[in-house]
């Protein structure tokens, strides 16, 4: 019903979208509408009958997913899409889809490609109009194209897969890679290429008036009522506040501030004096230990008997149950804040944004897409809010830097705009908990360990025989064995597997996999900053069971790590965090760095380094910092000290660390995302 709502609502589209469940599906329709084209967003199964009536389309796009493309999904979409006579453009599993319905192969790869590769492209081909031959791309995915149907030609490839295809006679394209997201350099401009060239469209309708639009909707949403709008004081609860007192007044404007006992040093206080300054009422909550003390429904079988709990969220340490706790106790203590005013005069706001609902797997941003995490405005009880009418969400379709450029229309001080994001859940996804080594750490410990072992001394050992040696050779590319054998000329980097899970996505699905650390041997010549970056996609390539690494700071460590720190959301654990988040925060700011990079989660580890006595219990924390650098939020890559941060300041931020009493190691995230999220739950 939504979406036939939504057809009925769309008039006159220029390109069709079609949703198979990407990550980035809603930024390809960001892409097109920038362009200055309407769009058309339908789930992959819309039947041929409802695209029938929308004469005006000229292209379409069929996104990535989180599946293979084969056959039997391109048979489908042969009598859908492509019945429409229409220049169409398959991206990831697009392609897939593309390249099977033509008769070619569609194989899964020995290795994973997930990050920034260089491709080779045909650039006589018009998706490539006025491009160099080699393009660095964004490529995700574990399958690909490996036999074309005579009907395709190949016009990009890299060293395991066809990157891209074309119809020998038909405007239909597909591309492995994608190239809607900021880390394809050329990405827009390819965009540009297939809408305004292949699909012939000459007539722009220019970028709509989305500060306005969200007024319109604001107003139509809530009618005569008043709005009980939810702030954390972030970036994105901050626009929506401004937004609904432009559209209501204040008077119909009444705004909390949730303090959930999880948030950075004084934030709740600077966060409550930055609102009431922009002439905003806003009460604030302290909820601190009702947080702390919560649970969530779990499993109910039968209904209403026989319902169980999680344990409290200081007890738990599952990531999803952590959150969940989270976003099911704020919507309650919500309802219970609703119960005193007069619940037929209000509905609620929250500041929710297009990855919030992508990344959550919900229906009103993809209706196909996989559950990376749950958002806390995205829990079981928001969505039952949802559902009722009860709660609005101007910002749902609006990625962080829109929401910023909204900012500045609206006149939002800079100060506030351009904060680093802050999740929801405060600390806790940035606190790993854990009470005891994982049972497939211990299994697969030697068979991992000896991989990246063997990775990271590929120069001296490859002419050894031994079937490890041979099962790696056999996935190494000639580019990525080069670069192994290069490791010879850098002081020796020495590897062990930690036993940390952590979350990430990888071809548009989510993964739980554990992370690996780096020590270098001292040297004069500094830390070798770009070889590690190198090695660690090498490594989150061929060890399908890692999805991050991080370089850490000191000695060479020697493996195995046998135990942990027994680690929940203990008010210890909390505070020690804040401490370490507050002593990073404080040297960006000293040295004016927080606009040289995007966001820097400050992550709590629950190991301990370093004992004398190696039957002395596990009792410190290690600290993980996170410097990144991403404009879309949707896909990022970690900030390079020397180049996008400098240096000193990371050493400066490791020192200050170290200070705070119970840490034992700092480590810096060298992952980008993909394969990694921008948080480690």
């Amino acid at each position: 019903n939504e979406y036939k709502s939504y057809l009925r609502m769309k008039a006159d589209p220029h390109i069709l979208i079609v949703d198979a469940g990407a990550q980035y599906g809603k930024v390809i329709n960001r892409r097109v509408e920038e362009l200055g084209l309407t769009t058309l967003f339908l789930p992959i199964d819309t039947p041929y009958t409802d695209l029938l009536q929308y004469s005006s389309l000229k292209g379409a796009i069929i996104s990535g997913g989180p599946n293979v493309g084969d056959r039997e999904a391109a048979s489908k979409l042969k009598e859908s899409v492509f019945k429409l006579n229409i220049p169409i453009l398959g991206i990831c599993y697009g392609a897939q889809i593309v390249g099977a319905l033509f008769g070619s192969n569609i194989e899964q790869g020995i290795v994973r490609e997930d990050g920034q590769f260089k491709i080779n492209i045909e650039t006589s081909s018009p998706l490539f109009k006025n491009l160099a031959s080699e393009q660095e791309v964004l490529i995700t995915h574990g399958a690909g194209i490996s036999a074309l149907g005579q009907e395709l030609i190949t016009i990009a490839s890299s060293d395991s897969f066809i990157q891209g295809i074309q119809h020998r006679d038909k405007p239909i394209y597909g591309l492995q890679f994608h190239p809607e997201v900021d880390l394809t350099k050329n990405g827009h401009r390819m965009m540009r290429n297939f809408c305004y060239d292949i699909c012939g469209i000459t007539m722009t309708t220019g970028i709509r008036n989305r500060q306005a639009q969200c007024i319109e909707e604001i107003k139509a949403e809530v009618g005569s009522k008043s709005v009980l709008a939810l702030l954390s004081g972030g970036v994105d609860s901050t626009v929506l506040a401004v937004l609904l007192t432009r559209a209501l007044g204040p008077d119909r404007v009444l705004a909390i501030h949730v303090d959930n006992g999880l948030m950075r040093k004084n934030e709740s206080h600077l966060v409550v004096k930055a609102l009431h300054a922009l002439g905003l009422n806003v009460q604030h909550l302290k909820c601190g230990q009702r947080f702390l003390n919560s649970r969530t429904l779990i499993q109910s079988p039968d209904g209403f008997r026989n319902k169980e709990y999680s344990r409290c969220l200081c007890a738990v340490t599952d990531p999803e149950i952590k959150r969940r706790i989270i976003g099911d106790t704020f919507i309650n203590i919500v309802s219970e804040k609703l119960a005193e005013l007069n619940t037929d005069d209000y509905v609620l706001a929250q500041g929710t944004l297009a990855p919030d609902l992508i990344e959550s797997g919900s229906h009103l941003s993809s209706s196909m897409a996989d559950t990376i995490k749950t958002h806390h405005n995205d829990s079981p009880l928001a969505r039952e809010f949802r559902q009722a009418g009860k709660l609005i969400e101007p910002l749902k379709t609006f990625h962080k830097d829109e929401v910023r450029e909204l900012g500045r229309e609206l006149r939002i001080p800079s100060e506030l705009i351009n904060r680093h994001p802050f999740p929801g859940p405060g600390l806790a996804p940035r606190i790993l908990c854990q009470l005891d080594i994982f049972p497939s750490y211990t299994d697969t410990f030697n068979e991992l360990n000896n991989q990246l072992n063997l990775i990271c001394s590929y120069y001296r050992l490859q002419h050894t025989q031994s079937q490890m040696l041979l099962a790696l050779e056999s996935k190494l590319s000639d580019s990525s064995r080069e670069f192994l054998v290069t490791l010879e000329n850098y002081p020796k980097i020495h590897p062990v597997l930690l036993p940390v899970r952590t979350v990430g996505v990888q071809g548009d699905q989510r993964t739980y996999s554990f992370a690996a650390g780096l020590t270098v041997e001292a040297d004069d010549s500094g830390v070798p900053w770009e070889v590690l970056f190198q090695l660690t996609k090498l490594i989150t390539m061929l060890c399908s069971t890692i999805n991050r690494c991080c370089y850490i700071f000191g000695d060479v460590i020697e493996p195995p790590i046998r135990d942990i720190t027994p680690t929940t959301l203990s008010p210890q654990a909390i505070e020690k965090l804040r401490e370490c988040d507050a002593a990073a925060t404080k040297v960006l700011a000293k040295h004016n760095c927080f606009e040289k990079i995007s966001q820097m989660p400050v992550v709590l580890l629950p190991l301990h380094f370093d004992r004398s006595n190696r039957h002395d219990p596990s009792s410190k924390h290690s600290i993980v910092l996170r410097p990144f650098v991403t404009n879309d939020f949707m896909t990022g890559r970690a900030a390079l000290p020397g180049v996008d941060i400098p240096e000193n300041v990371i050493n400066e931020m490791v020192t200050a660390i170290q200070t705070v009493v119970g840490v034992s190691r700092v480590m810096i995230d060298l992952t980008s995302k993909p394969p990694g999220t921008t948080e480690w739950e």
